[in-house]
């Protein structure tokens, strides 16, 4: 390690007056101008954070960072309570179980329920609509699906690429 890599890596142990400089390093940060630059800021922070504590009282700002915890709290509990109130009003309005107008195809097939109005679906003619009902009415899986080839059916390639997918 050079010397210079050797006074870098103790400035911050001196700085803080765990340990003192050795007479090689010493000697070493006199003659490099570098490693005098980095001692002179990392000292100079360090008399400025001194200062700086020297100034802070330490139970003045317990107290106001516990003030201020405290509103939070309160403020949390206001949110979470009125965020249950909204739930509470929307399910109301969802849950009336009346109808909102009768309108176009779907409430003439008798739907009863809440409306949901789709920008999507404004405009679309009727026939349009019934086809997008038809297709929500369909059961799952009634749809054609396309065939899967068995095993047997694959070449080698294949199966070594279907294996090397599962093993991930």
């Amino acid at each position: 390690m050079t010397d210079c890599e050797s006074v870098t890596d103790r400035i911050p142990v001196v700085a803080l007056g765990r340990d003192a400089w050795t007479a090689e390093e010493a000697a070493h940060l006199a003659s490099c101008p570098a490693c005098q630059a980095e001692w002179k800021v990392v000292e100079t922070a360090r008399r400025l954070g001194d200062s700086a504590a020297r100034r802070v009282d330490p139970d003045r700002v317990n107290s106001i960072v516990i003030a201020r915890l405290r509103a939070d709290r309160r403020w949390r509990r206001a949110a979470w309570i009125g965020a249950v109130a909204v739930a509470a009003a929307m399910a109301l309005v969802v849950w009336t179980g009346r109808p909102t107008h009768q309108a176009g195809p779907i409430a003439t097939r008798g739907a009863v329920g809440f409306h949901l109005p789709l920008a999507e679906l404004d405009r679309l003619d009727s026939g349009q609509l019934e086809r997008i009902l038809e297709d929500l009415e369909a059961p799952l899986g009634a749809q054609a699906a396309p065939e899967a080839p068995e095993l047997g059916d694959l070449k080698d390639s294949e199966l070594e690429r279907v294996l090397r997918t599962l093993e991930g």
